[in-house]
């Protein structure tokens, strides 16, 4: 059997339809007439010969394996234009398609006599195809819970994903423990991601040792404002010093430096803070940095995976949850504080049928909500994302600024599947509802109801309330409806690719099969010259409407807690909590948002006027074709516009004194975010030649990544278009 499959798929295939038959190696070798050991080496990847496959394959249909025959013809297909899917990738037949599409237009794009116009439409629909084969190829998706800190956000994932260890009480109730460890908020150090793995076990991608070294120099400068003589003596106003409680529980669980507890004669308890006793020790801040730092040990601190060995004893999810809680608490003197943690489960989310589903439990939000963790999940193609909230503040404030963050940075994600809202209740919220009479709610199911139109009419506003809206008590509520929701959720993503890589194969098609007719040629030639006319009218990109870095301004001076911007201060504006060159993209690609709307909505209004002309009905494929063009490069217009706003200033403000000033702000009484603002905003304003070349480069972009590939579909001898680089993930 030859075949454009590698040997390790053919293998799993093998191994996966003798499973699903339950029956053992032995029994494929009797039928097949091989020896046991060259079926143990074929479901290894060691494949002998296509001989060997098929005398396996006929066993395997003659025990009643009833897909063999569809496999068959599957690995018939010669995979020339798109990485070979899975036989059980959910949208297999649509690639396939995809494939046979893609020769097509193999074939046609080396007919020299071929038409400009069709060969520029079918250029671009084989682009588009295979962008959209990529997406469906790989069956991997994450699902990101998002929400404020201790909104209880990590508990609904340890019971919606069965992430627990349950155990029987004293009144021989059953309680659950859960695996991933929860609290009022301020527990969890990192993200983490929970996925399918082979055996049990964590993985740690650990923190920079020079962030680690800088979480350490703000825990210390803390702890010395607040301990030293000096500052005690100083009795100045000044906002309060501090960092996230997570943070100081795992240095001071890594330096062995945790209080401690003791009972006087008068049986009242005291408290002995260790740090407390370096400080009094140490003559300046620097020294009682280098004390601290010495106890960590980071050199030492190497181990970056651990593995479930079943001669602990243990439960295996009750071995997780103790070693995920070690090493979130900085209690393993081995490993390093982490920047995420994999925890690895077998047939994880194996409900999610063929994919491959992580699931993410980000950072809480304190403070500022715009962070760059969570725009790579807003971002990423390949996720659903959760917005979590309490009940009764649903959909929440901070979900709302998300909302609109996304609608204006980058609109045209926000698609089916997308997004889902989770509201998280306690006993009895959902029965002090009340109807329009003022009655309460007469069952958790009427309270649901009752909630979800407010919340639905909350997002009116900002045209989403079509976004699902479900609901979770973990004491009361059934957990497979809402894993039921998010895969559906998935499910939508999916569809939706899968929609429009059918409609651009039957665009191809069309225009393969009719390329002879005079009539579709004419019709797509006088769009083309349209669209050129429209382009000569309106080339240009609108003038800047706000500057890059008013997102910053706007940030410091809101920022909740005057610490976290404090922290950036010390970082030249590098921080996980507020990262400066984040906002100043994200600041970029909101000009650029406000700078293209009408352009756009000027398409938009051409587009149609085509669709309304009877005379271009045999190009209405084409008409719709770049209306989904145009659609693609606005969105690699902004995420590029963000980029390049990061990059004109990443270098300058990483090498200014404005955040030495800033951070010598502190400790001068209050108004700390009001003096730094203004200080910012000086240096920002100073900068003419950081604006200029800001603006020149978005310029450009707009050329290179809308009109250039416009003008490729308008003009026979347009140059081809600049690639940029596009979302790893799409």
């Amino acid at each position: 059997m030859e075949t454009s499959l590698t040997a390790h798929q053919v293998s799993k295939a093998i191994a996966r339809f003798r499973a699903a038959l339950g029956i053992k190696q032995s029994t494929v070798a009797e039928k097949a007439g091989l020896d046991q050991s060259k079926i143990s080496r074929i479901e290894k990847g060691d494949i002998a010969s296509s001989l060997d496959v098929k005398r396996i394959l006929d066993a395997l249909e003659d025990l009643g394996a009833s897909d063999v025959a569809k496999y068959r013809a599957y690995c018939d297909i010669d995979w020339k234009h798109i990485e070979p899917p899975s036989f059980w990738n959910p949208q297999r037949a649509c690639l396939e398609l995809a494939e046979e599409t893609l020769l097509k237009v193999g074939y046609f794009l080396a007919n020299d006599e071929a038409s400009w116009p069709l060969r520029r439409q079918v250029e671009k629909h084989r682009d588009a195809l295979i962008r959209a084969a990529k997406f469906l190829t790989r069956t991997d998706h994450n699902i990101a819970f998002i929400g404020d800190i201790g909104v209880g956000k990590s508990t609904a994932i340890s019971f919606i994903f069965g992430l627990l260890i349950s155990q029987t009480a004293s009144d021989k109730t059953l309680i659950h423990q859960t695996a991933l460890e929860t609290g009022a908020g301020g527990t969890t150090i990192c993200e983490i991601h929970i996925k399918n793995g082979p055996e049990y076990g964590v993985s740690v991608l650990p923190l920079p040792d020079s962030e680690v070294r800088a979480l350490v120099a703000d825990f210390c400068a803390a702890k010395w404002f607040l301990h030293s003589t000096e500052a005690n003596k100083a009795g100045e106003p000044c906002e309060k010093i501090s960092i996230s409680r997570e943070v100081e529980r795992a240095i001071r669980n890594m330096a062995g430096l945790t209080t401690s507890r003791e009972i006087t004669a008068e049986k009242k308890p005291i408290r002995h803070d260790p740090i407390v006793d370096i400080a009094k020790e140490c003559e300046s801040e620097e020294e009682f940095r280098t004390r601290v730092l010495g106890l960590l040990d980071l050199p030492s601190r190497n181990r970056r995976e651990i593995w479930y060995e079943s001669t602990q004893r243990k439960h295996p999810m009750e071995w997780l949850t103790e070693t995920f809680k070690a090493i979130n608490n900085g209690r393993l003197k081995d490993v390093p504080m982490p920047k995420t943690v994999d925890l690895m489960i077998p047939d994880f989310c194996s409900d999610f049928g063929e994919l491959d589903v992580t699931v993410i439990d980000t950072k809480g939000i304190d403070d500022i909500a715009v962070r760059e963790d969570l725009d790579l999940r807003l971002k990423d193609p390949r996720t659903t994302v959760v917005f979590c909230s309490r009940f009764n503040d649903a959909p929440g404030n901070t979900t709302h600024t998300l909302l609109k963050h996304m609608k204006e940075t980058f609109p045209s994600l926000i698609i089916d599947g997308k997004i889902a809202i989770l509201a998280l209740p306690h006993n009895g919220e959902a029965l002090n509802m009340k109807d329009d009479t003022g009655e309460p709610a007469y069952s958790d199911e009427e309270g649901y109801d009752l909630k979800r139109m407010q919340v639905t009419s909350s997002l009116v506003a900002d045209d989403l309330a079509d976004l699902p809206v479900c609901f979770y008590n973990v004491q009361s509520d059934a957990h497979k409806s809402i894993a039921a929701l998010l895969s559906h959720q998935l499910t939508a993503m999916r569809l939706s690719v899968e929609e429009n890589l059918f409609s651009l194969s039957a665009a191809v098609e069309e225009i393969i099969e009719n390329h002879e007719e005079q009539d579709l040629t004419a019709a797509v030639q006088e769009v083309a010259n349209r669209l050129n006319t429209f382009l000569s009218g309106n080339r240009n990109l609108a003038t800047r409407e706000r500057m890059a870095y008013a997102e910053v301004l706007s940030t410091v001076r809101g920022v909740r807690y005057a610490s976290t911007l404090w922290a950036s201060t010390r970082r030249n504006g590098e921080y996980s909590g507020m990262s400066v060159n984040h906002l100043i993209g994200v600041g970029a690609g909101r000009d650029a948002q406000l700078r293209c709307r009408a352009w756009f909505t000027g398409l938009d209004a051409f587009i149609n006027s085509l669709k309304a002309d009877e005379g271009l009905n045999l190009a209405t494929r084409t008409i719709d074709q770049i209306a989904a063009s145009a659609i693609v490069s606005r969105t690699i217009f902004l995420e590029s516009t963000q980029r390049a706003g990061i990059e004109v200033y990443r270098e300058p403000l990483s090498k200014s004194q404005v955040w030495q000033a800033c951070a010598n702000e502190w400790g001068r009484g209050a108004g700390f975010k009001g003096r730094v603002a203004d200080a910012l905003e000086q240096w920002f304003d100073s900068q003419d030649a950081l604006k200029t070349t800001l603006e020149t480069m978005v310029n450009n972009l707009w050329e290179k990544t809308v009109i250039s590939p416009l003008r490729r579909l308008a003009e026979e001898n347009a140059p081809e278009p600049e690639i940029l680089p596009n979302r790893k993930s799409t």
